[in-house]
């Protein structure tokens, strides 16, 4: 008897990548820092997943509990004020679209998709902000800041600062976007380096 393989069965192993990194990857149960554990057990009850830039990073445990105490922050999950969610996320797939960064790049515009409440406006805003209208002047302002930041923060001057003043933003948020986009610029180079794929669940349409 011949037998039809389920076609989202397929799909499914067809999205799943075969490595995650280029060096090796500590399965989460042999890791030996609880608070390393606890971070990816918290992540599978929120997100039913185990990301993998963080699973790659895992092979050096202090290294990955250090980051995490400052990135996470970053990127607002302590619930601080400041930056709105949408603003954190619109600096970091602007950034991470200019690296080319694959699991950056589709991990932040699907975050983007979610916080906007339109999958697709994470993807566009990832492939060319510019081209994105309904940002509002403040995030295009912000945007724009990312880009210059990552690409050439030699051609930084006042008068971009004076911009976002004027948008609304004083200089601890001015310094908060700074950190996000130079802090996004790290971690897509480390992704890159260790050619860590994105997620299977952070490449299709919700």
């Amino acid at each position: 008897m011949t037998t039809t393989a389920d076609p989202h069965t397929s799909a499914a192993t067809s999205l799943t990548p075969q490595r995650i990194s280029r060096l090796e990857v500590p399965e989460v149960d042999s890791l030996e820092t609880a608070a390393v554990r606890n971070f990816f057990a918290h992540q599978q009850r929120e997100e039913g997943l185990t990301s993998n830039w963080f699973r790659a990073l895992s092979l050096n445990e202090g290294d990955l509990g250090r980051l995490n105490g400052y990135l996470l922050p970053l990127l607002g999950t302590d619930g601080r004020g400041g930056l709105t969610a949408r603003e954190r996320e619109v600096i970091a797939t602007v950034v991470s679209g200019e690296n080319r960064c694959s699991y950056c790049h589709t991990n932040h515009a699907n975050k983007l998709g979610k916080v906007a409440g339109d999958w697709s406006f994470g993807q566009r805003v990832a492939i060319d902000h510019h081209q994105v209208a309904e940002l509002t002047d403040r995030e295009r302002a912000l945007a724009d800041l990312a880009v210059a930041i990552n690409n050439n923060p030699q051609s930084i001057r006042d008068a971009d600062y004076d911009r976002l003043r004027e948008l609304g933003l004083d200089d601890h948020l001015i310094l908060e976007a700074i950190s996000i986009a130079a802090f996004i610029g790290a971690t897509n180079r480390i992704g890159i380096a260790l050619a860590v794929p994105p997620n299977p669940e952070y490449t299709g349409i919700p």
